[in-house]
């Protein structure tokens, strides 16, 4: 098999350079410079997968780079880049609000809890709440207030406050 047959494809080479050097020049010489390196390396020694070896000297390349830069690979990524989502801690105590806040309200008399599912999950007005449910408007408004102290203690008490 002639030698440059056994090259890898130059695009996945320059996508996983570009990836980490986010520099499409920079990533056109680290790639010509992985290449060199692996023809000159291929001639003499045999190699049975050129795109793993040139990923691995590719690798080098950008660390070799980012150290005459004066920069470490793990600087801070530009905000527009940094992920958004929340970080697994976040998500959890989240998760545990959730949780506290369904116990809560599954130990609410059940009236008061379906005026405030209604006013506060669902949107209603007073006064659909109040023709669906046969009350009055006022009642209705008690209800929702009395819920809301109702949650605000027992979550307080579950320490999720």
């Amino acid at each position: 098999m002639e030698l440059a047959e056994q090259l890898p494809k130059r695009e996945a080479l320059y996508g996983f350079i570009l990836r980490r050097v986010r520099d499409p020049f920079v990533a056109d010489d680290l790639v010509q410079e992985t290449l060199t390196r692996l023809i000159a390396y291929m001639q003499s020694n045999k190699v049975a997968d050129s795109l793993a070896f040139s990923l691995r000297i590719a690798a080098n390349l950008i660390s070799d780079h980012y150290r005459r830069r004066g920069m470490d690979q793990t600087e801070a990524l530009e905000p527009e880049i940094a992920c958004h989502r929340p970080s697994a801690e976040q998500s959890a105590m989240a998760r545990q609000r959730a949780d506290a806040f369904a116990r809560a309200l599954g130990r609410m008399p059940p009236l008061r809890r379906e005026v405030f599912i209604r006013r506060r999950l669902q949107g209603q007005s007073h006064r659909e709440i109040a023709q669906a449910l046969d009350l009055s408007v006022a009642s209705v408004e008690k209800h929702v207030v009395r819920a809301l102290e109702w949650l605000h203690s027992e979550l307080g008490r579950e320490g999720m406050r």
